[in-house]
């Protein structure tokens, strides 16, 4: 003859410990979208099964007896564990993901370029990519990493130096062939960009180099920056623009930089992270990763770079 068994069914289970946790059969209902006669039944099972009473009544409500108690402990550290169980095997199921924000002219500029190395060698873990404008384009809840143009702390995460950025005057070489370049006041024989995005306008950088006579001189207004660097290559005119965004256009040839002694550095990438929670295995490799790859191409950018503009604007 088979043993005993005292072990209840499931759903008798999550009844008795919503019950006692709550210390209401209506509130434990209420939570299980169950109703309260419905919850008094399973927890008559449940005490018919071990022969012992589970609750007692006092006033209008119910408390746990001594007995009660000892069993509920036991409850509860078995459906945690079930619980962790589930979580764990959903976890090993479901891909690995990674998701990181980032301004839209760092996204196709720089990281873009980037991502199928990274795919590469890690095959494993996808990278879902959100390019938007600003802070109020993204939120810690959805978002294991970001990429922040600002020298501002980062109030609600960590953040650590990724790219300083250095702007200068650039352009296509083919350009050049009639009308050189050999001081900043040859720029005003181009057409020069303008891009809202730079915040470091040409107006600025003549004034910085103590150059009179500048005026909104004749050009083209193209937002935002990475649209501007492809009509620079494309011989529309010179643009003021970061040598991080236009590193590609630079090692192939396509943009020159005629006036190097002129570089001003202007600000700061940053990579965060939420502080609120911890960060996955995999962003974290995601996130050494960058800032390995940051380091070779780039160098390292200083701790603590000079506030030189809005905090989170948008590139």
């Amino acid at each position: 003859m088979p043993a005993r068994s005292y072990r209840p069914p499931l759903r008798s289970l999550i009844a008795f410990e919503a019950a006692a946790r709550l210390s209401s059969f209506n509130a434990a209902a209420q939570e299980l979208h169950l109703t309260p006669s419905a919850i008094s039944h399973q927890i008559a099972a449940v005490e018919g099964l071990l022969g012992i009473a589970l609750f007692a009544r006092v006033g209008r409500g119910v408390e746990l007896t001594a007995l009660g108690r000892r069993y509920h402990e036991r409850v509860q550290r078995i459906l945690a564990t079930l619980e962790e169980a589930g979580r764990e095997v959903a976890n090993a199921s479901a891909p690995d993901v990674v998701t990181i924000h980032t301004p839209p002219s760092i996204a196709s500029k720089w990281l873009l370029p980037l991502l199928p190395a990274f795919m590469k060698e890690q095959p494993g873990i996808e990278v879902r990519l959100t390019a938007e404008t600003g802070r109020a384009g993204f939120s810690w809840d959805v978002v294991d990493l970001a990429i922040l143009y600002t020298d501002a702390p980062t109030a609600d995460g960590h953040a650590t130096p990724l790219l300083e950025e250095v702007v200068q005057p650039l352009c296509s070489p083919r350009i050049l062939t009639d009308k050189p370049i050999r001081s900043p006041a040859d720029v005003l024989d181009h057409a020069l960009i303008h891009t809202n995005d730079n915040l470091f306008s040409w107006k600025q950088w003549f004034a910085a180099l103590g150059l009179t006579g500048y005026s909104r001189h004749r050009g083209i207004q193209i937002d935002p920056s990475h649209v501007a660097i492809e009509a620079a290559a494309k011989e529309f005119g010179i643009v003021l623009e970061s040598d991080v965004l236009a590193h590609d256009e630079i090692a192939s040839g396509r943009l020159v930089a005629p006036l190097r002694e002129t570089a001003v550095k202007r600000g700061t990438y940053r990579l965060a992270w939420p502080s609120g929670r911890p960060s996955s295995p995999s962003a974290k490799l995601f996130r050494d990763w960058l800032l390995a790859t940051a380091h070779e191409r780039h160098g390292a950018p200083r701790r603590a770079a000079r506030r030189s503009g809005p905090a989170g604007r948008a590139r």
